[in-house]
């Protein structure tokens, strides 16, 4: 064969070549659209090109992409979004839908999922197709309704599928944790510096700089994040994740153990620091459960729980003593007016509900709905315009249907926790790994129950992170009852084998 007819045949055009040549044409018109006229159709074509092409780099390490997406989330939050106002493409979205891409496109033998794993993400399912269909069917303000459920249901849903499906060995489930602690640290240092120098960042993300009259006017951080709830519950999950990554590393050589005991305690307070500022008493609570927690619950050691619960409590009340001089401190522990308030909103969240009993009165639509049922009083004191809890939320603007899928998705969450607890037994990393993921659904809990958390995407999604190691972490053990299988089969080889050698 001449050399003429070999570089003819290389460099003849393959369907491959020419569906990369029509997509790299196809990004360079979008891109080009975008910047010399900008609308949504321009910006939702160049976001699928950058999807696509994220995707094609994701699937060579779904791995590597979803830990950088971790540590790059709460520093890109504020800032990768566009437009400004109504952020159709931001970082979040763009690289998970990436990763969820990566991941369909990528070739390889699937884990049997377990039973409880199987149940849990059904209902996760469930949950999300009602929300959509809450979202659609909400007038006026649909495109609102919609932007909810894309960050606050499908975001988490999407970071659940990646870690389930990328954290299949335990130096995997490692490195998300890791991801997490980073993440964590990173929002928390944003939180205290904003607290030392007087800058803000929650305009950039949406929200608005709020002050705490009550605290005689001060400034209520949020770090990267458009509320300060947000930033409160994600530390306190990242903190539950930090917890396993330092806890594990008992179980390593003693060089990764040193490494990880010096490492996570430094970590781990500056998280704790974080959450004081946040001003949130629930989220002083939720840290000292979380502690608690990640320190002292493994199976079949209730003493090391107790002796554990102790010593923090102890440490609590020891710092008790001298807080009482700060007046901030003082006036949040003394300050029983907003729990009032709290009760005269749940009122109110349950009069809008007999107004909509099924379906809800729709997605963000509690405020428009209180305006009709008027102001409710416990106490002297005056309902808030806000439903200060996702569950009561979730039941007026959702109904009955609504509320009962999230009832029924914490069930099936309590019931996979329950397996991942079973396997824990003799199994040092999902002992540790079991008791991060219970800190951290207490502390979601904790939060939903006294705040409207469930419409605000970053903490779901660090939530979702969390039980997304929990189920790979069941999956991976194998299909239920295989250790059992197992255990039966090689017993009689063990006892007999005395009996042959006394023969």
């Amino acid at each position: 064969m001449s050399a003429s007819v070999r570089t003819y045949r290389s460099m003849r055009l393959t369907p491959s070549g020419a569906l990369a040549a029509l997509y790299a044409v196809g990004s360079l018109l979008a891109l080009t659209a975008v910047l010399l006229s900008p609308s949504v159709p321009t910006v939702v074509l160049c976001a699928a090109a950058m999807v696509t092409a994220l995707a094609l780099v994701c699937g060579r390490s779904p791995l590597a992409a979803g830990v950088t997406w971790l540590v790059l989330s709460p520093v890109l939050y504020p800032f990768a979004r566009y437009p400004r106002s109504g952020s159709l493409v931001t970082f979040d979205r763009v690289l998970l839908a990436a990763l969820v891409l990566a991941l369909l496109l990528r070739r390889g033998t699937r884990r049997p999922s377990a039973p409880s794993v199987r149940a849990f993400a059904i209902a996760a399912v469930v949950f999300a197709a009602l929300f959509l269909c809450r979202a659609v069917t909400t007038h006026p303000r649909t495109v609102g309704a919609l932007e909810t459920f894309v960050d606050a249901v499908l975001l988490p849903c999407a970071a659940f599928c990646v870690c389930r499906r990328t954290a299949d060995t335990p130096r995997r489930l490692s490195l998300w944790a890791s991801g997490l602690m980073v993440c964590g640290t990173v929002v928390a240092l944003l939180g205290i510096t904003e607290h030392l120098f007087g800058y803000e960042l929650a305009s950039l993300s949406g929200g608005v700089v709020r002050a705490d009259t009550e605290s005689g006017g001060v400034i209520r951080v949020s770090g990267p994040y458009s509320v300060p709830e947000v930033y409160a519950l994600t530390l306190s999950l990242t903190l539950a994740a930090t917890m396993f990554w330092w806890m594990d590393g008992r179980v390593h050589a003693a060089h990764r153990r040193v490494f990880r005991s010096i490492v996570g305690p430094v970590l781990a307070v500056v998280q704790v620091v974080g959450m004081a500022l946040s001003l949130f008493r629930v989220a002083w609570a939720c840290a000292l459960v979380i502690v608690v927690i990640g320190l002292g619950l493994r199976v079949g050691r209730r003493l090391r729980l107790a002796v554990v619960g102790s010593a923090v409590a102890l440490a609590a009340l020891v710092a008790f003593a001298p807080l009482q001089d700060n007046a901030v401190f003082r006036t949040r522990m003394g300050n029983t007016s907003n729990v009032a308030g709290r009760l005269a909103t749940y009122q109110v969240g349950a009069e809008i509900w007999r107004s909509a009993p099924l379906t809800g009165v729709g997605i963000n639509r509690f405020v428009d709905a209180q305006s009709r049922i008027g102001v409710r009083e416990v106490w002297g004191v005056r309902s808030v315009q806000s439903p200060h809890s996702s569950f009561v939320g979730a039941l007026a603007e959702q109904g009955a249907v609504g509320f009962t899928a999230l009832i029924a998705l914490c069930g099936f969450c309590a019931r996979m926790l329950r397996r991942l607890g079973r396997l824990a037994a003799g199994d040092p990393t999902r002992q540790v790994l079991r008791a991060a993921v219970i800190a951290g659904v207490v502390s979601y809990l904790a939060f939903s129950v006294e705040l409207t958390m469930l419409p605000l995407g970053p903490s779901n999604v660090a939530l979702a992170v969390l039980l997304g190691l929990a189920a790979a972490s069941i999956e991976n053990a194998g299909p239920p009852g295989a250790e059992r299988h197992a255990r039966t089969a090689a017993s009689p080889a063990v006892t007999t084998a005395p009996v042959n050698a006394a023969s």
